[in-house]
């Protein structure tokens, strides 16, 4: 009776560990973060405090907000989350009022840089932070979205590929993690985006895919128009090397009362 246990435990065992859900997979004794993003369409729904009231219990390490107001709007909405580091990027989205990439983090942000996408009008707010003795390269994003006319796209194209290049080039050397509004859905067999595919090029991928979300089937936009479903239209991500690190928790966040035209989307990522 004892060896029939012993082999019923080891066969349950192994039957487990070749099944894994990303939630089963979670080592405490590993180096985590749990990155979040969130278009917050210049605060025009909600307010600082709002926001951060609907965020707060969620408990994350690090938040990138895009379309974020400037001035002392981070560090409110923070406050209230209890991520009390700040870095505003310098440089509005497209030059427009209050569209502004911002980072706040529980633990301290320093070497800030604003990279810009070929010109001052789309950049990635750039900072540092470290978690025990690992450093974490964090980028706050808004990508342009071309549809006007070819000359548009070309435009939009040639911005993405000059960011993905100075992240190549610096692949071999951080630990990068790029979360906010990339206004492009990701790769399925029903949709082909070249600029997903240069990210993937240079060994970056969206959590979507780790954490096996059909993304088809979701949405990150059009969140205040419930009668949209908006299927397919998964436009904000975290981005991250899945080489080094593997998100084995995430989600978008679907709120009773939606405080922006986007979702917040989070992913929990954890060291290989």
């Amino acid at each position: 009776m004892r060896i029939l246990l012993l082999v019923l435990v080891a066969l349950l065992t192994f039957s487990c560990g070749n099944n894994p859900t990303p939630k089963q997979v979670e080592n405490e004794d590993a180096i985590q973060i749990k990155v979040a993003a969130y278009n917050v369409e210049y605060s025009k729904h909600a307010s600082a405090t709002e926001i951060g009231e609907a965020l707060k219990d969620y408990h994350f390490d690090v938040i990138c907000f895009s379309e974020a107001p400037g001035g002392d709007w981070t560090k409110e909405v923070g406050s209230v989350m209890n991520l009390n580091h700040i870095m505003v990027g310098r440089y509005s989205t497209a030059g427009h009022k209050d569209k502004y990439k911002t980072i706040a983090s529980r633990l301290p942000l320093y070497d800030y840089e604003e990279v810009l996408m070929a010109d001052s009008l789309h950049t990635a707010t750039r900072a540092k932070m470290k978690i025990d003795d690992t450093e974490f390269v964090i980028y706050s994003v808004h990508f342009p979205f071309g549809w006007r006319d070819q000359a548009h796209i070309d435009e939009t194209t040639n911005k993405v590929r000059t960011f993905v290049n100075y992240l190549k080039e610096r692949q071999h050397r951080e630990l990068a993690v790029v979360a906010g509004d990339f206004n492009f859905v990701p790769i399925s067999d029903d949709s082909i985006s070249q600029y997903h595919k240069m990210f993937m090029e240079v060994g970056l991928d969206v959590s979507w895919k780790e954490l096996g979300m059909d993304c088809t089937k979701l949405n990150t936009y059009n969140a205040l128009k419930p009668e949209d479903t908006g299927s397919g239209e998964v436009i904000d991500h975290v981005i991250y090397n899945p080489q080094r690190m593997k998100a084995i928790d995430g989600n978008i966040l679907e709120m009773e009362k939606h405080l922006s035209d986007h979702k917040p989307v989070w992913a929990l990522l954890e060291l290989r």
